[in-house]
């Protein structure tokens, strides 16, 4: 029994040397790395790119599904809000005040997302065109 507890010690130490000598490897290459990558630019653009129209067309339906799942979560909780109160069902209140915050949420989400994509992907002033 002791020779099995001193085999599973000397796994785990030789394990341990070889995944901090990985990291060190690791290390060491990626410090290296920028050394030969400076005289690479990125200039994000859709030129070019094939399929750029299907791709809008599924952005757009997306962003148009999300949209409306969002404001059928907002209906279905105030649906939901509404028959609670008239029913006395208290416990629907909290549910149905997630689905209209949640809708709600989503729904502000998506248009966040949509000015932060085109803000990003929008050429800026200190590239050249």
């Amino acid at each position: 029994m002791r020779a099995r507890r001193t085999r599973g010690r000397w796994r785990e130490v030789l394990r341990r040397t070889a995944v901090v000598g990985w990291v060190g490897l690791v290390i060491v290459a990626v410090t290296a790395l920028p050394a030969a990558a400076d005289d690479v630019e990125v200039h994000p653009s859709w030129e070019g790119m094939p399929e750029v129209d299907k791709i809008q067309r599924i952005l757009n339906v997306t962003a148009q599904g999300s949209l409306v799942s969002s404001m059928l979560a907002v209906l279905i909780g105030a649906g939901v809000l509404g028959l609670g109160r008239a029913f006395g069902s208290m416990g629907s209140g909290s549910r149905a005040a997630s689905y209209i915050f949640g809708g709600g949420g989503g729904a502000l989400l998506v248009a966040v997302c949509a000015k932060m994509v085109a803000w990003l992907v929008a050429p800026s002033a200190s590239q050249p065109a």
